[in-house]
């Protein structure tokens, strides 16, 4: 890690924002010092959007920790390289290439968290005095500081709060960090989380729906570009869901669906909430970026030869364990009327696309006017998946509030909801789950929160959990550069 913090001071605004546009009102200037830089409002607010734009790289979520590693863990997608083969036969040290990427997601990630710290280190002495928007500069990027950690922490490490977790990095500077241990950081997580909430619950009243940008200062002006209030309540039910904490899980989650600030679509509207923008709905955080499209198009929308990233499907001659087409069947043998089916995969006899975040729409001059008014970017949090935490957090203390977060949920897809004669389990919810969360990167995650079987749709079996599969191994430059 010390190569991370062994830098000149970091131009933020100039080195990391070159994909922004106006409506962010982002002004790169490379030759800023950082005395400078952050001796005014807009000083500020240009870094912090350098933090955001850190954040969109394909080693973090612009691929890697959405679609890109772990839904191939996941068994959801396939990519005929050797790489991702080994991947996900979670063989994890058998292909240099395969380190290379995760040593990138570690890097990336660390520094993205450094950024932040510049940011947090240069508000110190400061307050809403001094800067008028200090409580909104400070809470996004104590949250952006809490998700970037406990990302890395459910990817590399075991669910078991005794053992060795990861460094928490909360000073800009030279040097290493100390490990912790998997509660360790959570409890830092935590924290860094409570203080966010309290800081950006001012907001609250700030995010409505229908949005109002036009109302607002430009800073507070499409908040879903930002670590919010909401999005801070969204990953503390994440964070605490993760890690096993039902009651608080569940009641995060539920200050986000019933704040009913995030409406969820009807089902002729699924086809487009995810596919390359930021829905003006359901979104409660995602990143800006005009980069991610092409990346999206590159990889899951044109068919090249061992580099699109493919759903499993049984066509002629395959036969796999669980390929989407029987994901949508399970429980209820419903594709027909479950609109995630027939507009977040493109089937043709020839191939099969996954197009759930891909702007199908501009790559087919397809675009409405109001299409075109969307931010385009990636989906971090958006409330159908607080919907689900919330359902299985309340199954057992609470059967009909989490009947109820369910059946909204899945009628909001196309479905019937629940009759009394059925039942719902953790299970049922596990498997909507899947279904929603499709080509995001969260369903492995789920997965390891059971240490869950996996089925193998790459080999045909089932493949036993446990922890070697589970825990992805740091790179060993961090611990090199200890010696």
């Amino acid at each position: 890690m010390r190569k991370l913090y062994i830098s000149t001071i970091i131009l933020i605004s100039g080195m990391l924002l070159t994909s922004c546009d106006d409506f962010l009102d982002v002004r790169p200037d490379s030759q800023e010092v950082e005395s400078d830089l952050f001796s005014t409002p807009q000083g500020f607010e240009d870094a912090i959007y350098g933090v955001y734009g850190s954040m969109q790289v394909s080693s973090l979520y612009g691929k890697e920790m959405t679609w890109g590693l772990t839904d191939i863990m996941a068994q959801d997608l396939d990519q005929n390289i050797t790489s991702s083969r080994a991947l996900a036969r979670y063989q994890y040290k058998s292909d240099n290439e395969l380190t290379t990427r995760f040593d990138a997601v570690w890097k990336a990630a660390y520094t993205s968290i450094g950024y932040a710290n510049n940011v947090l280190k240069n508000l110190e002495g400061h307050s809403s005095t001094s800067l008028p928007l200090f409580n909104l500069y400070k809470g996004e990027m104590l949250a952006v500081r809490a998700m970037l950690h406990f990302d890395l922490l459910r990817f590399f490490c075991s669910t078991d709060e005794t053992k060795r977790g990861i460094p928490y990095v909360t000073k800009y500077a030279m040097g290493t960090n100390e490990f912790r241990k998997v509660g360790e950081v959570y409890d830092l997580i935590l924290k860094d989380l409570d203080e966010a909430e309290v800081l950006l619950k001012s907001e609250e009243a700030d995010i409505t729906y229908p949005r109002n940008n036009a109302f607002y200062y430009k800073f507070q002006n499409y908040r879903e570009t930002h670590c919010n209030y909401y999005a801070v309540l969204a990953l503390k039910a994440r964070v605490y869901w993760m890690r096993g904490d039902m009651a608080k899980a569940g009641e995060y989650a539920a200050m986000v669906v019933d704040s009913r600030k995030f409406p969820l679509v009807e089902p002729s509207e699924v086809k487009d909430v995810f596919a390359g923008r930021l829905s003006d709905r359901e979104t409660i955080w995602g990143l800006y970026s005009n980069s991610y499209l092409a990346t999206a198009q590159n990889y899951l929308y044109e068919q090249q030869s061992f580099k699109s990233y493919d759903p499993y499907y049984d066509a002629t001659g395959m036969t796999h364990i669980l390929p989407f087409e029987a994901l949508y069947k399970l429980d209820v043998d419903a594709t027909a009327q479950d609109y995630r089916y027939s507009n977040w995969f493109k089937i043709s006899t020839a191939s099969t696309r996954f197009v759930k975040t891909v702007d199908v729409y501009s790559i087919e001059n397809n675009m409405s006017d109001d299409w075109q008014k969307r931010i385009e970017g990636i989906n971090l949090f958006h409330v159908s998946e607080m919907y689900l935490i919330a359902a299985e957090a309340f199954l057992d203390s609470d059967y009909n509030r989490a009947v109820g977060y369910f059946n909204a949920e899945t009628s909001s897809r196309g479905l019937s909801p629940l009759t009394q004669s059925v039942k719902l389990t953790k299970e049922r919810i596990f498997n909507e789950y899947h279904k929603e969360m499709f080509g995001e990167g969260q369903v492995w995650f789920n997965m390891k929160r059971d240490y869950s079987d996996i089925k193998s749709n790459l080999d045909s079996k089932v493949i036993p959990g446990n922890e070697d599969i589970y825990v992805i191994p740091i790179p060993q430059d961090e611990f090199n550069y200890r010696n």
